[in-house]
């Protein structure tokens, strides 16, 4: 099927399933022509809601302080503004791929 028949959140998984290294939101944006951030965290939790019923996994590269190199757990996808341990802003963006379940 061509692309621009595909829904937003279908673009956005063929792209985290085809892609070879783990991807930001901001490489989301660019690839997909979404133009806010948020937009984009928002489709992959729905996405990964979904992949509990179906055969593949959202996997999740959590980001981290570059002050002190805490690792910073999400519920939810999202960027975080600071470090829970240090309070530095200096944080890496989250960072996603999408594998089959047999895959990982």
């Amino acid at each position: 099927m061509p692309e621009e028949y595909l829904t937003t959140r279908e673009r956005i998984l063929l792209l985290l399933r085809s892609s070879v290294e783990p991807l930001t939101a901001r490489d989301i944006m660019q690839a997909t022509g979404i133009r806010r951030e948020q937009e984009v965290y928002d489709h992959i939790y729905h996405i990964a809601l979904s992949s509990k019923r179906k055969d593949y996994v959202v996997i999740l590269y959590p980001p981290r302080c570059e002050s002190c190199g805490a690792e910073i757990s999400l519920e939810k996808p999202k960027r975080p503004s600071r470090c829970p341990r240090c309070k530095s802003e200096r944080i890496s963006r989250p960072k996603f791929l999408i594998r089959g379940r047999d895959e990982v």
